[in-house]
């Protein structure tokens, strides 16, 4: 089935955006419109020219200062809006009437081909807004000049704060500032089968009326970063995640936190309640055991009971609980559970949210060793 795809904007988090392409190349889906905001835009470009690889080793080995000219002084180097930097960001956004992105742009001339996009059989579309006529422009490759896709590409990801890019003597600031998630562009080209992809970034989401489409959401429930946040391994893990929740969106992979082969899934919940299966993923997220590898749940079960074990002696147990991470108050909390206190700790320690699921399942599985 033929699709178009809709990247919202987000900055640095737009890593998940190429997570979710991986699989859709995988899966065999035939993007036919990518259109995007900010960062969505920067990364639909990718899509329509197809250069995945390229897409790939750009975030892999993304910087801050290939984004924008850093303030001499800056304290912390792979997050622009770190605490310690707001002093000497305000004072440069003050000084140079924004902060300089002209890195950036430098960096699309590298990774984008003009040439490639405009050939491509994908359709590509841009959201941005401008800042002298006061309204949202929304522009097709078929309607951007010759040798102007990257002018519009930096228009539309001129972040407020940053200085704002200029098109024939008009002022651009970031397409988020008036439609992040631009499904309306795909909506006025007939597309029937979307998926958006929402990355949790800043900026105005409207809504659309998709009567009579078919319509596939994708959301970055838990980005690992903020939207100028430049660490690394948080850019690996978003693009692993933003894999993994296509999968699962699109019916290929399973679970709530992690995730599970769909067969396995499935098979073990002829036996295990959905419920139980989810406290079993929170007892895995607080035994710290990577949200970003596929588990069968039988393999998931072992690994937590594994790591239960390392907490759950007398001599963890017996320390003072104030102040204990998760890891021992879990399995405190196994104990407690054990000794018949269910009904007293639910009602009267509701705040304990996710961790009580968590030993509650851990309990369930413990029993059945």
């Amino acid at each position: 089935m033929k699709y178009g795809l809709v990247l919202a904007g987000g900055g640095v988090r737009g890593a998940y955006h190429i997570g979710v392409w991986k699989a859709l190349r995988e899966l065999g889906f035939e993007i036919t419109a990518v259109v995007g905001s900010s960062i969505g835009a920067v990364n639909g470009a990718l899509i329509a020219q197809d250069d995945y690889e390229l897409a790939k080793q750009t975030w892999e080995n993304i910087e801050i200062g290939d984004i924008v000219k850093l303030p001499p002084k800056m304290k912390e180097r792979s997050n622009l809006f770190g605490i310690k930097n707001i002093a000497d960001i305000i004072t440069e956004i003050r000084k140079h009437d924004g902060l300089d992105m002209s890195p950036f742009e430098e960096l699309l001339k590298q990774i984008i081909d003009e040439n490639k996009i405009r050939n491509s059989s994908i359709d590509f579309g841009i959201s941005t807004f401008s800042i002298t006529k006061k309204n949202a422009v929304y522009k097709f490759k078929e309607d951007i000049p010759e040798g102007e896709i990257i002018k519009y590409l930096m228009a539309s990801a001129s972040l407020p704060g940053f200085k704002s890019a200029e098109i024939d003597s008009d002022k651009f600031m970031d397409g988020g500032v008036t439609n992040n998630m631009p499904v309306n562009m795909l909506l006025d080209k007939g597309v029937d089968n979307i998926i958006t992809v929402d990355i949790r970034g800043t900026g105005i989401y409207r809504n659309f009326n998709l009567a009579g489409k078919n319509v596939i959401n994708i959301r970055y429930e838990e980005p690992k970063m903020g939207m100028m946040e430049f660490e690394r391994d948080c850019i690996i893990k978003s693009m692993k995640e933003g894999y993994l929740e296509c999968m699962k969106a699109l019916g290929y992979l399973e679970g709530k936190i992690y995730s599970f082969k769909t067969e396995d899934y499935r098979a073990m919940r002829g036996i295990y309640s959905k419920e139980l299966i989810e406290g079993l993923e929170y007892a895995a997220r607080v035994y710290d055991i990577d949200e970003t590898k596929i588990y069968s749940v039988k393999e998931l079960i072992e690994m937590v009971m594994k790591e239960y074990s390392k907490y759950s002696g007398e001599g963890n147990l017996g320390r003072k609980l104030k102040g204990a991470d998760d890891n021992t108050f879990v399995a405190w909390l196994v104990k407690v559970l054990e000794k018949g206190k269910s009904d007293f700790i639910k009602e009267k320690l509701s705040a304990l949210g996710t961790n009580y699921d968590a030993a509650s399942a851990i309990l369930y599985f413990k029993r059945k060793k």
